[in-house]
Formats: C-alpha cells, sequence, structure tokens
C-alpha cells in the first residue's frame, strides 16, 4: 500500500486533508492513553464498488476502492486478528449479554456493483471472510454495471455472500409518504426473499446520514419485518446500539494500511459529529 493515501488524479482533496489531520490527533491521544479497539461490539464497514476505475464523484465520495487495495485491506484484517462476522451473527448477538468476538467487524457493501462478484468475492474467498450487499432492487441488472440475478445466486453459493435490501430505486425515504415508503421498503423485501429463497430483514438507508430517515421511516422498518437498518453514520456499535440506527464506517480509495488500522481503531468516529453539524443528506 502507498505511504500516503491520493486521489486518482494524485492530489489529495481538502476535505479529506482535514479528515486525516484531525484522526490524526485522535491517534496521538489513544496512543498516549493506551486505548485499544473499543468494546463489547461490532464495527461495520461500508463498502461500495471495488473497481481500478474511477468516477469524478468518487475521489470525495470515496465510493470506489481498488480491487488491490480492497485486497490488501482483508489480508489486514485476517492477519490482524479480527473477527469477521456476518451483519445478520452481529445483529443476533445485539441486546445479549454475552460478548462479542474480540475485534468483531461485518464488511458491507452498497447497491450491488457487478464489481463486487468480479473484484470482491475472489479476496473475500482466499481470506474466508463474510459480507452483507446491500440491494437496490431496480438496479440490479441495469446497464452491465450492477449485479444481475444470475450473479447474485453465484454470490450466494459462495457461502460467504448474504444479502439485505437497499429500497427499492435508492430515494431519500424522509421525504416519501406511506405509498412510496411501501414500495421502497415491502416490495422490495419481497422480491429479493422471493428471488433468494431466504429471509430478508437487514436493511441499510438509502444515503444514510441525518436527515435521510426518520422515525416514521424506522417504525415502517420494524412493522413489516426488518431486525435492524444501517446508516453511513460513523462509529461503532454496542449491544445497547438502536438496531434500527447501525452506524458504519466508510472505506475506500483513501484508506491505505495506515488510514485503515485508523478507522477499524475508531480514530475517525469524530466524524460522526461533522454528519450531524452538516445536517440533513
Amino acid at each position: 500500500m502507498p505511504v500516503e493515501p491520493t486521489s486518482p488524479a494524485g492530489l489529495l482533496p481538502g476535505k479529506l486533508i482535514f479528515k486525516k489531520a484531525v484522526s490524526g490527533l485522535f491517534a496521538g491521544v489513544r496512543s498516549l492513553s493506551g486505548r485499544k479497539y473499543p468494546g463489547n461490539g461490532f464495527r461495520a464497514l461500508n463498502y461500495h464498488s471495488i473497481s481500478d476505475k474511477f468516477s469524478d464523484r468518487d475521489i470525495c465520495a470515496q465510493m470506489t476502492t481498488p480491487r488491490g487495495l480492497f485486497e490488501d485491506q482483508m489480508r489486514f484484517l485476517k492477519e490482524r486478528g479480527y473477527s469477521v462476522l456476518s451483519c445478520s451473527e452481529a445483529v443476533n448477538m445485539m441486546g445479549g449479554s454475552a460478548a462479542m468476538p474480540p475485534k468483531s467487524v461485518c464488511i458491507t457493501l452498497d447497491d450491488g456493483f457487478k464489481d463486487n462478484l468480479v473484484n470482491g468475492l475472489p479476496a473475500l474467498e482466499r481470506y474466508g471472510l463474510k459480507a452483507t450487499i446491500f440491494l437496490t432492487v431496480d438496479y440490479i441488472g441495469r446497464g452491465g454495471e450492477y449485479l444481475n440475478w444470475d450473479d447474485i445466486k453465484t454470490l450466494s453459493g459462495s457461502g460467504l455472500i448474504s444479502f439485505g435490501s437497499h429500497s427499492m430505486s435508492h430515494r431519500k425515504l424522509s421525504l416519501l409518504g406511506t405509498a412510496d415508503l411501501e414500495k421502497e421498503l415491502v416490495t422490495s423485501k419481497h422480491i429479493l426473499e422471493d428471488r433468494l429463497a431466504a429471509a430478508v430483514d437487514l436493511f441499510a438507508y438509502p444515503f444514510g446520514s441525518y436527515g435521510s430517515f426518520d422515525s416514521k421511516t424506522e417504525e415502517f422498518l420494524r412493522s413489516c419485518g426488518y431486525r435492524a437498518a444501517f446508516t453511513t453514520i460513523a462509529g461503532f456499535n454496542t449491544l445497547n446500539t438502536d438496531p434500527f440506527r447501525l452506524r458504519r464506517t466508510r472505506i475506500s480509495w483513501y484508506d491505505d494500511k495506515t488510514e485503515f488500522a485508523k478507522e477499524l481503531s475508531g480514530d475517525y468516529d469524530w466524524y460522526r459529529m461533522w454528519q450531524m453539524m452538516a445536517g440533513p443528506r
């Protein structure tokens, strides 16, 4: 991995320079205090596309992880003794009194890009790591960029990949009325369950930060049979975290070995406060 992360254009955007500087301060405090990996709970890593191809929006949005870097990150998890759980396994342990395995992590991928199969699965298979892909149903088979149903069957057959819903069409749920919410949450669930022949009871909010969902959305999810929902709000999940507001740590091209270790240790969790101050997105 490179010593310094850079964008595909060779420059680190100002937003990420700021994030790196602040996280460096937190890493320094952690080092001086001797604080270790957060305790009884799990960290959900949030990926999107696993590809060497970038679009301009990917640079700041951090939507893409090069396949070689993804491979290195998976090796890092394996070699450093992280306990990689499926999202379902992690949710099953929440609300109980038993301790989760040490250094528990979940790997999630949003939207359902075809490169999750082509570039992501081989790395997961090499290290025997589980992952959950949150599928946007209307994207399935679209334009060759996204997984089709045969791809999804192949992923399911690997024994490492499980699936959740990422809605029907990736709209901001807090803006929708009841009829549209039913389509996004219930119809997507039923289609996935029918095609996968398996229960789909985990959800990932489109966009996922503050203001993209609300209490009405959460109640709707509960009423139609979901057990938990993942946000894109930064942070670590304890056994007592609201299962419909589970936090995730965004991972991308930016996260070389140094930054990836800092993400896992919680040095970027402060960004949740920045997301809150930035307001609804």
